[in-house]
C-alpha cells in the first residue's frame, strides 16, 4: 500500500509531530498529549483529505483529522461521584478521674466512653 502524496503535506509529518503517539488511544494518553495533536490537526493544510481518506479506507484507530478514530472505544469513563463524608465518629467525652480516697480530682476526656479508659469495658 502506497502512501498518499498529501500525507507528506500533512502537520503530522513534521519532525515535531512526528514523536506524537497518533495511533494510540487517546483515552490512554494524558490530556496535555491529546490537546497537542487536535492542535496539530486544527493548523494542517490538508485535513480534509486527511478525513476523505479516514472514511474511504475505514481507518478504525488513532487520531485522524483531529478525531480519535478508535471504533472499538471503550465507553467514557463516568468521573466517580465525590464519597460522602463519613459519619463522624463518637465525640470525646469528659469521664471523671477518682483518686484512692473516691474523691473526684479532674476529668478526662476518651475517645471512647463505653469503656473505662483502661482498654476494659466501664
Amino acid at each position: 500500500m502506497s502512501t498518499p502524496a498529501w500525507m507528506n503535506d500533512a502537520a503530522c509529518a513534521t519532525r515535531e509531530a512526528r514523536g506524537l503517539p497518533w495511533t494510540t488511544d487517546t483515552l490512554e494518553l494524558p490530556e496535555v498529549v491529546v490537546d497537542l495533536m487536535r492542535s496539530t490537526c486544527d493548523d494542517c493544510l490538508v485535513r480534509s483529505a486527511c478525513n476523505a481518506y479516514v472514511i474511504a479506507e475505514g481507518v478504525s484507530g488513532g487520531m485522524w483529522a483531529g478525531t480519535d478514530r478508535d471504533t472499538h472505544r471503550r465507553p467514557t469513563p463516568v468521573s466517580p461521584q465525590p464519597k460522602p463524608e463519613p459519619a463522624p465518629g463518637p465525640l470525646p467525652r469528659a469521664m471523671p478521674i477518682y483518686d484512692r480516697d473516691g474523691e473526684l480530682v479532674d476529668h478526662q476526656l476518651v475517645l471512647f466512653p463505653w469503656t473505662n479508659g483502661l482498654g476494659g469495658a466501664a
